[in-house]
């Protein structure tokens, strides 16, 4: 059997997400979540949070709608651009960095267990020096114990992998390594999202191939119902994603992957 950690991404970014991640991770599913605090929702959602039995941890933000006084330098590909070129203001993504630690300390009571982006931010040029060092200056010695997400897939899954895994998974691994932090040995859950994708071809193909000792598929689940999902661009994809998940067709193909689901291993 192998380990898997199955991180559900987005927490907190309305009710019908939350409600799907902690009931798959009631079932033993998703075994780890990554929080959206910029979500004005955040602290009533972390009361849910805490208990639940997953691993914990931040979803760094620098380009959601909640992101305050957001600008157009705020786009995804702006701010790829920006960090490549090395033009990114630094001391306001400090300041952004710090901020979101310190609401999920608020919301949890304690320090994220990892740390992974919103749309994979954390791994940017200059934000993923940032991120380290400032993990290292709020948790001292303790910092080595909190997690970061690492974009690389060990085998081809596809472009969209690739050129996220490009934008700066490599160097993040390095800084990582050198600082002592935990992190995934594996990477994977990147599709395109798309109506005509087979979850289970998918998810076969990610879990037997995952590679190491805590692999890691990332997952955007939601229920269906309710009119939390205006301005998702994904939420039809979510509620695909969280229907495959609780099937009994999922946990067959885990069982004859030797997929076990486990959350993030402890230093």
């Amino acid at each position: 059997m192998k380990n898997i950690i199955i991180n559900a991404d987005d927490y907190a970014l309305d009710e019908r997400v939350d409600a799907a991640i902690l009931e798959l991770a009631g079932k033993g599913v998703v075994t780890a979540a990554s929080a959206m605090v910029l979500s004005p929702r955040w602290m009533v959602a972390a009361r849910s949070l805490r208990t639940a039995p997953l691993s914990r941890g931040l979803h760094l933000d620098l380009t959601s709608p909640f992101v305050e006084g957001k600008r157009p330098n705020h786009r995804l590909s702006t701010l790829i651009a920006l960090a490549h070129a090395r033009r990114l203001d630094l001391k306001l993504v400090r300041q952004a960095i710090a901020k979101q630690l310190l609401i999920y300390e608020e919301g949890m009571g304690a320090a994220p267990q990892f740390v992974d982006g919103h749309q994979h931010v954390h791994h940017l040029p200059g934000v993923a020096e940032v991120l380290v060092d400032v993990l290292s200056d709020r948790y001292a010695g303790n910092a080595r114990l909190v997690g970061l997400r690492i974009c690389t897939p060990k085998v081809k899954r596809g472009t969209k992998a690739a050129v996220i895994a490009r934008t700066g998974a490599v160097r993040l691994s390095k800084l990582a390594e050198e600082h002592g932090h935990i992190t995934n040995t594996d990477f994977a859950g990147v599709y395109d999202f798309s109506e005509t994708a087979s979850l289970p071809q998918l998810w076969q193909g990610w879990l037997e191939s995952a590679a190491g000792a805590w692999p890691l598929v990332m997952c955007h689940v939601a229920k269906p119902g309710g009119g939390d999902g205006e301005g998702d661009p994904i939420r039809a994809a979510r509620i695909r994603e969280y229907d495959w998940l609780r099937s009994p067709a999922f946990a067959a193909l885990s069982q004859r992957a030797s997929a076990t689901p486990a959350g993030w291993p402890q230093a």
